[in-house]
């Protein structure tokens, strides 16, 4: 039986003519043109011969989609009329050696289908078909899954003391590959060339990879947005069997008019199809079982459900491992450190070369980003006492919670937390644990890097009082000019400071948010619109190998500055940036030139009355020399802007 209904965004059901209606929409807001609607209802007849595709489904499945009124959602058909679209352009693009869209409909045929693409190249006859796939059908078909591999190290606490631990890694072995649906369909048509006389030397699928690019392709080992994978050749006997046999399933199932068999777990991707994809699962008992199940699944859980966290690309460091005999020591170096760490290590290795290339092998400086407006997420600070590879104390100078009884010896206990943890009083830096140097202020700051692939959060760890304080004064110092300090670029660097500890002179280089730019350019930042809908950034990981090195803390903070106008703001900010030579003034020069330049031509086009007026300028601007690549854009949008303004003026006086 056909399509009946469409599923709308809101999950409510409407006849799907009805809604091709012009003026048909129930909601009065199309959710997609009607062009698109109608692409997506159709659907091919049941003309009494099945097709190649519709055996290689579940006879349940094809059984249900003959004989049931069904509904479709059009947003889970998007890539279908991408595939559509692509077949129906290919029609137009053979050559005298080629064959496009080739039919097995004649009256002799049994099973139709219809072959994309049989093509000579090079003396090889070809058979080819093409695939819309995601990353997760393209990396089984490439023999890739994960296993668990041990790292060498145990679990010292809790309860999985003494198990060894492991991490997921990725893997590829040719007897993990599977292609099965893609040899069966394609070998099928083979067969029909053949009987033809149209011999087939080689078969190809081209799958275009539905997710390709993204971070989750790239951790399941698809680096690629188009693969073209050779098929193997099935002996003909056994082809032949298995169309045969399903085709038989189906004939007697619309003989009897039910069908008690199960889709195999091949054909239902272990149940994965029937609870999320297949538009008959409701008619099926076993497609309804798992889609309950699914349910349940997808149950909310109120203040769990509701948490999104994204996920961790890797850390940047701050120093190398070093050794002397048989200790191994951490030392602090003067550039970033990057360590990835996604599941592929092609991918990890991947990032590395391109930050290279982007920065530099050792990089001083670093673009970055701050997903979040709070500066307690992004950058929290605590005074923390690790033992055993695991959290033992953690305060703000005031209060600390232990995370066992016996961890508050020696500490005042004040009370317990809601969770029956006992509260102790936070002495900072004269706690007798910090004096013995069991604990140490401790900074985690969570920013993303928008130049380099993989969508992420990157950690660094510092323990450096001059960090903590140089951040969270230059965060403070965006926000205030801006009004937020989230989604805004800025540049992450390492500078040289000399710090005196116990007498001693000596260099270390501190985080710092570089502020060497103007501010008009850093307030034009904040009027891009950020996201809407912000994430939770993941769990802080905990790793010995990160370097936590104190600094004297007898340091004078400076006092708030009092309150400027902008114009003198700008000029504290000249005065106060660094100058590493004469070719830096001679280009704040040049820039600041390049802004009056530009400022002049923008007050000329917002008088101008007439277009010709309008061009006029815009041919001067055309001709004018030595002007920045980003005030022509903004010029640029200027004229446009304009323009648009000066038609709607001449158009509205017409009238």
């Amino acid at each position: 039986m056909p399509l009946k209904n469409f599923i709308c965004p809101d999950g409510v059901e409407i006849p799907y003519q009805e809604c091709l209606k012009e003026g048909g929409c129930r909601r009065h807001e199309r959710c997609a043109t009607r062009s698109y609607l109608r692409l997506v209802s159709k659907e091919r007849p049941w003309t009494g011969r099945p097709s190649t595709t519709q055996l290689i489904q579940g006879t349940m499945q094809a059984f249900l989609k003959i004989t049931k009124d069904y509904s479709i959602s059009p947003d889970q058909r998007a890539f279908m009329v991408h595939g559509t679209k692509g077949h129906a352009n290919l029609e137009a693009s053979d050559d005298e050696l080629s064959l496009l869209e080739e039919k097995f409909d004649d009256a002799d045929t049994e099973i139709t289908g219809i072959a994309d693409v049989y093509e000579e190249e090079s003396g090889n006859r070809i058979l080819a078909d093409y695939k819309t796939s995601g990353s997760y059908k393209v990396a089984k078909a490439l023999g890739f899954t994960t296993e668990e591999e041990e790292t060498g190290e145990v679990y010292k606490s809790g309860k999985r003391k003494g198990e060894k631990k492991t991490r997921k890694i990725l893997v590829r072995r040719d007897d993990d590959i599977d292609r099965w649906e893609w040899e069966l369909q394609l070998n099928k048509y083979r067969i029909e060339f053949e009987k033809r006389g149209y011999p087939v030397d080689e078969m190809r699928i081209q799958c275009c990879v539905r997710d390709g690019g993204t971070f989750i392709a790239r951790s399941r080992g698809v680096f690629r947005n188009v693969y073209y994978f050779k098929i193997a050749k099935m002996p003909d006997e056994e082809v032949l069997t298995y169309f045969d046999t399903k085709k038989k399933c189906l004939e007697q199932a619309l003989k009897q008019g039910k069908w008690s068999g199960w889709c195999s777990k091949k054909e239902s991707w272990d149940g994965l199809k029937c609870a999320k994809y297949c538009e008959v699962a409701e008619f099926c008992p076993l497609g309804k079982m798992y889609k309950q199940e699914r349910e349940v699944e997808d149950m909310a859980i109120k203040g769990v459900s509701d948490i999104r966290r994204l996920p961790r690309v890797g850390k940047i460091r701050l120093g190398i491992k070093k050794k002397k005999g048989n200790v191994e020591y951490p030392m602090e170096v003067d550039y970033f450190v990057i360590d990835p760490q996604t599941p592929s290590a092609e991918e990890n290795e991947l990032i590395k070369t391109e930050i290279s290339n982007l920065y530099g092998a050792n990089p001083k400086q670093i673009k970055v980003m701050f997903p979040l407006p709070d500066l307690d997420i992004v950058f929290p600070q605590w005074w923390k006492r690790y033992g055993s590879g695991a959290l033992r104390c953690k305060g703000d100078g005031d209060t600390a919670v232990v995370t066992q009884a016996e961890f508050a010896t020696g500490l005042e206990i004040i009370g317990k937390t809601e969770e029956g943890l006992k509260k102790v009083k936070c002495l900072g830096k004269e706690c007798p644990y910090v004096k013995e140097k069991k604990c140490a202020m401790r900074g985690t700051l969570q920013c993303l890097l928008p130049e380099v692939r993989g969508s992420g959060v990157w950690q660094i760890n510092t323990g450096s009082f001059n960090s903590i304080i140089n951040l969270n004064s230059c965060l403070e110092y965006v926000k205030s000019v801006c009004g937020r300090f989230h989604m805004i670029p800025l540049v992450l660097e390492r500078r040289e400071q000399t710090i005196t500890h116990d007498g001693k002179a000596r260099k270390h280089y501190v985080l710092h948010l570089n502020m060497d730019v103007p501010l008009k350019d850093l307030q034009q930042y904040a009027l891009i619109k950020p996201e809407q809908i912000m994430l939770e950034l993941p769990e802080i990981e905990i790793d010995k190998e990160d370097i936590y090195y104190q600094e004297n803390t007898e340091v004078n903070a400076l006092p708030a500055p009092e309150k400027k106008d902008e114009l003198e703001e700008q000029k504290d900010l000249e005065e106060q940036k660094p100058r590493s030579s004469s070719a830096d003034k001679e280009r704040d020069k040049d820039f600041n030139k390049s802004i009056e330049t530009a400022t002049k031509f923008s007050d000329e086009m917002k008088e101008a009355k007439t277009l010709g007026e309008l061009k006029t300028i815009a041919q001067a601007i055309k001709q004018t020399k030595g002007l920045f690549s980003e005030h022509k854009d903004w010029l640029r949008d200027e004229f446009y802007s304009n323009s648009k303004q000066i038609k709607t003026s001449t158009k509205t006086s017409q009238t």
